[in-house]
């Protein structure tokens, strides 16, 4: 299986996505989990902030087929 996240963008002058990786120290059975934040480095009153994103949880068949996702919501996506 694969599960992909797409953002429609990751860095900017005035926002970023960032991705975290926090590890559980759960002693028998390790529990690791992926997160990400969406951070506004300077935030002016009245202006609107946000991103588009995606995820796709399907069975992995190759590298190639993940970039299609991406490439396909890209192009069916208004951004």
């Amino acid at each position: 299986m694969v599960l992909i996240l797409m953002f429609n963008r990751t860095f900017s002058r005035d926002d970023q996505i960032r991705f975290s990786l926090f590890k559980f120290k759960v002693p028998k059975h390790p529990r690791p989990a992926w997160d990400f934040q969406y951070v506004i480095n300077r935030v002016e009153k009245g202006r609107e902030y946000g991103f588009k994103g995606r995820l796709v949880w399907k069975r992995f068949i190759s590298a190639q087929d993940c970039l299609k996702e991406y490439e396909k919501w890209r192009s069916e996506a208004p951004f």
